[in-house]
């Protein structure tokens, strides 16, 4: 009887193993495809994330630096500047558009001049030597630098040519008017590449020559009470019109060195004013009415000074000359 009841007991528990290891390999068939649809699922994402980042590296390189920089504005161009140790503004642009109204050419000068070439990089930095050229395009584009139409100067030339010196406020406005059209007057000569005062006359129907030599009259006036970087401007701009139109250049080159080493010497720069001077006398083998210009210059700033220079006149001066009775006057003062 007792082996009868083992027997059955003994059956009961083999299936219920084997049932076990049913459901087990159960488990582990249920959980492999799990597996391995999340490992898909990982898959699938890492390729997604891939090809976004790599389509966002391609809208950067392309076309990104020109759009940022269009989209700045003058102000924000000129911190960036700023950044960069750059020492400019508006007007000191402006200034220099003056003188040479292309935009590359400031922008070549201004990038040359603060070694700006390959000194910035766009991607790490934000802004490099390209941004220098976008900065003087927007001040250009704002600026009244543009060349005018060859009649809209002949009044103002002939209200310059016409006007008398009167006061010092009023002759100061009359000065800021005539530098202005004159700047017009070189702009126009620039852009149509003329070198000759003649042809200019011809081209906006003015005596170019007369307007010079009015407006530098002026200049020497205005400029002995006005402050000094306003000379060193004026020297610049004058000597870029005359540079500009050579026949011009050549009949007043020592008279504009004359009266732009006066108003140094009047503004207390006795070394650059010594110095012009000097080598104007060394290049001109006539040389009394320099040296009147020079010792006379002198007398309302150091007296001894004045009858030095005078003095020394007398080593290439005498009676033939025709500023000889003035130099001796000097002396004699």
């Amino acid at each position: 009887v007792k082996k009868e009841e083992v027997k059955p007991a003994e059956t009961k528990k083999a299936p219920a193993k084997k049932a076990t290891k049913s459901a087990v390999k159960a488990k582990k068939e249920e959980v492999k495809p799990a597996e391995t649809k999340k490992a898909t699922t990982k898959k699938t994402t890492k390729k997604a994330t891939t090809k976004k980042t790599t389509t966002k590296k391609v809208t950067t390189k392309k076309m990104t630096k020109e759009e940022q920089y269009a989209k700045l504005s003058l102000d924000t161009c000129l911190d960036l500047a700023k950044a960069m140790s750059m020492n400019v503004t508006r007007d000191s642009i402006i200034q220099q558009l003056i003188l040479n109204p292309d935009v590359k050419s400031v922008s070549k000068d201004l990038v040359n001049k603060y070694q700006l070439t390959g000194k910035f990089n766009f991607e790490e930095d934000g802004y490099d030597e390209d941004l220098v050229e976008v900065l003087v395009s927007k001040v250009y584009e704002t600026a009244d630098i543009k060349p005018e139409k060859a009649e809209d100067l002949q009044a103002d030339v002939d209200h310059a040519l016409n006007y008398k010196f009167t006061d010092v406020v009023a002759d100061g406005e009359e000065y800021k008017a005539q530098f202005d059209t004159m700047r017009k007057v070189l702009m126009i000569a620039q852009h149509k590449d003329i070198h000759d005062s003649k042809k200019l006359d011809e081209e906006i129907g003015i005596d170019v020559e007369k307007f010079v030599e009015e407006f530098m009259d002026l200049a020497y006036s205005v400029l002995k009470t006005w402050k000094y970087e306003d000379v060193d401007y004026y020297e610049h701009f004058i000597y870029a019109v005359l540079s500009q139109l050579e026949d011009l250049h050549d009949t007043y080159r020592n008279r504009i060195m004359m009266d732009v080493a006066d108003l140094y010497i009047l503004h207390g720069d006795y070394g650059l004013g010594d110095a012009d001077y000097g080598y104007i006398l060394r290049e001109n083998q006539i040389k009394d009415y320099i040296y009147y210009r020079y010792a006379s210059i002198y007398e309302g700033v150091d007296k001894d000074k004045a009858k030095q220079i005078a003095n020394q006149a007398l080593q290439f001066v005498d009676d033939r000359f025709t500023y000889y009775p003035n130099i001796i006057a000097v002396l004699e003062g």
